[in-house]
């Protein structure tokens, strides 16, 4: 049961915004393991297909 706190879902889904810079920082600190970021990515955007509760401005 994914909870989204303090974040549009569709920013985890799409990585955009600051999951876009931090995936960048984590893809440059492991060039030497580029495909486990890559899963941290489908990871990412298989929970965030999930039906959960979006809890902005709550």
């Amino acid at each position: 049961l994914p909870v989204f706190y303090d974040v549009d879902p569709s920013e985890v889904r799409h990585q955009k915004g600051s999951y876009a810079e931090h995936l960048a920082k984590h893809e440059e600190r492991f060039q030497h393991d580029s495909e486990m970021v890559q899963k941290w990515r489908e990871a990412l955007r298989q929970v965030a297909n999930y039906s959960g509760w979006d809890m902005r401005d709550k």
